[in-house]
């Protein structure tokens, strides 16, 4: 029985995968792991490369798309450590940051979900490590564009804690999946992730499940990886499609019956802006701006997401 289990959900990312894996055992030294790739049906050679480059890894093949959360649960269920860290496959450890990770949980158990600093690949900082969860402030403030034009500011960027440099410790509502460290026991306690998640919010779900509990998400500056995001996602609908899905599954499982048809709304007015603000771009500039038109397909299907994933 290891201390920890690395559950890390693959789809046709067999090269990030591999990067991601041996990151994991060049950068944790210290903390007696085990990694567990659960692979959601793979068309590219996903599969067979980790088996040939890594023997220690237990793979699980599913034999179909589950989804995310679905696929994270299958994991956990042939796992047996005290505690397990979800990680994406789009992910690199750097400096220890799993076995500074281990040591700030064990300093903050009350915490019950730690997460740490994200970057991208050239060190900058993504802010995407964590966020507040959805409220009429956060989804009236995306809505205007106040959000993105005032990005620095906790209060009309509260939903990305604008503020926050993320140099400091944080307690936060919602830390991100693709480095997300929780003991079994809570696991175990909230079963799982709820599979009605097919892909994006369902660690959301998670967190809100476990400050419902008692338990209190923060965030160390200490444990840094590079995060690339959306890697398995072909186009900007497909991402923002499942994006805008798992948000109203959250506003239909968690906000009041009042609030739910007013979040839906302030969800629908942010992407006809941004589809509005784009054309009109796109006629000053006389040009085709090719990322109008995934926006626009949002915009068209929004019968469909305003559901959540509930049809």
């Amino acid at each position: 029985m290891s201390q920890l289990d690395i559950i890390l959900v693959s789809y046709n990312t067999a090269e990030y995968t591999k990067r991601a894996i041996e990151s994991v055992f060049n950068e944790t030294p210290d903390t007696d792991f085990k990694i567990i790739m659960v692979d959601n049906n793979s068309k590219d050679d996903s599969v067979e490369l980790i088996t040939h480059k890594f023997a220690d890894v237990e793979i699980i093949q599913t034999g179909a798309n589950l989804g995310f959360a679905k696929a994270v649960n299958i994991g956990v269920k042939a796992s047996d450590s005290d505690y397990i860290l979800l990680l994406n496959p789009d992910t690199v450890i750097l400096d220890s940051a799993i076995d500074k990770l281990m040591v700030f949980a064990q300093n903050t158990p009350q915490a019950g979900i730690w997460g740490g600093v994200t970057l991208n690949n050239d060190l900058s900082l993504n802010p995407n490590n964590a966020r507040a969860r959805l409220s009429f402030k956060t989804l009236l403030f995306s809505a205007l564009g106040l959000s993105k034009i005032f990005n620095k500011s906790c209060f009309f960027n509260h939903d990305n804690y604008g503020c926050w440099d993320r140099k400091s410790e944080r307690e936060v509502d919602v830390i991100t999946g693709c480095f997300f460290l929780t003991p079994r026991k809570l696991w175990e306690e909230l079963k799982g992730l709820d599979e009605a998640f097919f892909m994006y919010a369902e660690e959301a779900d998670y967190c809100i499940r476990a400050i419902n509990n008692g338990y209190r998400p923060r965030v160390t500056p200490d444990a840094k990886i590079i995060h690339h995001g959306g890697v398995s996602e072909s186009n900007i609908s497909g991402k923002m499609l499942k994006l805008l899905k798992g948000k109203t599954e959250l506003i239909n499982k968690h906000a009041k019956s009042w609030q739910q048809p007013i979040y839906k709304a302030l969800l629908l007015w942010h992407i006809f802006n941004k589809t509005m603000a784009l054309s009109l771009f796109s006629l000053i500039k006389k040009s085709k701006i090719p990322v109008r038109d995934e926006w626009r397909i949002v915009l068209n299907q929004r019968n469909q997401w305003l559901k959540g994933y509930q049809d």
